[in-house]
């Protein structure tokens, strides 16, 4: 049976309510007004997802939900019955909860938007201590896991956070981000895009957003409308927040300062518990001296010392991971697509053999921009794989510029990474023997795949132009490819055949050596 106006559903002492009217709905399902038929009081009314995957999955989602019938307290929606749809089989799962006729957070912070009207000092402060108070009645007995203005619920001008316990559906080893609805993008803290446990720490973080746009008027990172997933993800990563007094300089230090200890990206930084942050904005309350003024300004230079260390921590934190991530997605390729094929093929080898072994080292991590395998044959001979990351620091430039006054030679610094028929070359590399004999790899960014690149194998010889007498055929050293690879297909002491990837090449070169 599908829940609408006028069916009666029942909590679990069999008390008759009536639905009366829909009043949203969420990422959950719909939200009813209900009137209790024994006594006319009003309570609401939301249907939960009735299409599980699996029935532990449900399970999971019940049991998180009965939790926050134990939550209790003024500032907390107080959860009267969940109904998991078995006691009343012709009814969907639903939870009947505490009634709130105020409208949502979200709506009140967009009417000052409206009105462009910032919240006094003083209501800022009743708006906050409600709200800890709330998270602490909340805390006591779960995570929240998905604050956010929409999931705040005011009620005659009393604070009620709503939604407690419901953005969970499955443990915490298995829980999938994008069922938290797209909303939850917007609060969730650093270490809950890398899924990591939940902790109050996370609720802070998000409370903490909460705290800045009922300062502010905005969020702390003012993305556009249509922002989307890794948007979000690199705004809460990487980017630092404003101190809300440049944006409202009416609130005192005391606010700025607590809503960006709450929204730290280090835990270590963050705020624990939500009675440090009712203390911390006491501070305010120290009765006003002859030195009150000055101690202002001074905090107010420091927010912004303060903000300016935090942006330059957060760019190194940048660059230290989008260069790991590098590192470890060009590992990631060598490894499949190179290395396991060639350990197989080794391998097989191994079991025919009964003479002796190859032996190949393993793979290593690419936490450096280099890694190397060698391949110990059982002639004695040793075969040297050898792969180099390319970065961008790497191939930084002075090249002249086009215009300059007489008698003067100026430059400018510019990136110039190596290419390939004008792809950027992600790592180079070789395979080569005891005597040099060998050939080039190269991984090559792939213009329809943003993520991985596509390799190649140069394979270098004499020309007969020049007086070079290297054995054929070699590889490059890496000092040598940033030039060579200019002069691929130009008149030259030495030829250069670009191929496609082939493993074959590999094996017949091990084949050589053997």
């Amino acid at each position: 049976m599908i829940i609408q106006p006028n069916s009666i559903v029942y909590d679990s002492e069999k008390n008759d309510y009536q639905v009366l009217e829909p009043l949203g709905n969420g990422a959950f399902g719909y939200v009813y007004k209900i009137q209790k038929q024994s006594d006319n009081s009003m309570w609401a009314l939301k249907t939960l997802p009735s299409n599980f995957p699996s029935k532990e999955q449900l399970q999971a989602f019940i049991n998180e939900s009965s939790m926050a019938l134990n939550v209790s307290g003024e500032n907390a929606v107080k959860y009267v019955y969940v109904h998991d749809g078995s006691t009343y089989s012709q009814l969907p799962p639903y939870i009947i909860m505490e009634f709130a006729n105020g409208g949502t957070l979200f709506n009140v912070i967009e009417n000052a938007k409206k009105k462009g009207d910032f919240f006094s000092s003083s209501e800022l402060l009743n708006y906050y201590n409600q709200l800890i108070n709330g998270m602490e009645q909340i805390n006591s007995v779960l995570v929240h896991r998905d604050i956010k203005p929409d999931n705040i619920l005011l009620n005659e001008g009393v604070v009620k956070i709503s939604d407690f316990g419901l953005s969970k559906i499955v443990h915490d080893s298995t829980r999938q981000l994008t069922f938290k609805g797209f909303g939850a993008l917007k609060y969730m803290s650093p270490e809950g895009w890398k899924n990591e446990r939940n902790t109050i720490q996370m609720d802070i973080y998000a409370m903490g957003i909460t705290f800045f746009e009922l300062a502010t008027l905005q969020h702390p990172y003012n993305l556009k409308p249509d922002a989307d997933m890794q948007q979000w993800q690199q705004a809460h990563l990487f980017s630092t927040a404003p101190s809300p007094k440049t944006i409202n300089n009416v609130i005192n230090s005391t606010i700025a300062q607590v809503i960006l200890k709450m929204i730290e990206k280090s835990l270590v930084k963050r705020y624990k518990t939500w009675d440090e942050i009712r203390k911390d904005l006491m501070i305010q309350d120290i009765p006003v001296t002859e030195n009150t003024e000055i101690i202002e300004n001074m905090l107010n230079i420091r927010l912004a010392k303060d903000n300016s260390i935090r942006e330059r921590q957060l760019a190194e934190q940048k660059e230290r991971e989008e260069r790991l991530l590098h590192l470890n997605t060009i590992n990631y390729q060598y490894t499949s697509d190179i290395y396991n094929p060639l350990k197989s093929f080794i391998d097989e080898f191994n079991w025919r053999y009964t003479q002796g072994k190859i032996r190949m080292s393993d793979v290593g991590l690419m936490d450096s921009d280099e890694n190397t395998t060698k391949i110990h044959l059982p002639s004695g001979n040793v075969l040297t794989i050898n792969l180099r990351a390319l970065l961008d620091e790497s191939f930084m430039r002075e090249v002249p510029t086009e215009f300059s006054f007489p008698g003067e030679r100026s430059t400018f610094r510019k990136l110039a990474r190596p290419q390939l028929d004008n792809k950027k070359v992600l790592a180079w590399g070789y395979l080569k023997d005891h005597s040099s004999r060998g050939f080039n790899i190269l991984l090559v960014e792939n213009p329809e795949d943003s993520t991985y690149g596509e390799w190649y194998i140069l394979k270098n010889t004499n020309s007969g132009l020049g007086r070079s007498n290297r054995p054929e055929p070699f590889p490059f050293e890496f000092n040598e490819l940033e030039k060579e690879l200019k002069l691929i297909r130009a008149l030259h002491i030495y030829n250069t055949e670009v191929l496609a990837m082939n493993l074959q090449v590999f094996q017949e070169f091990i084949v050589l050596n053997v």
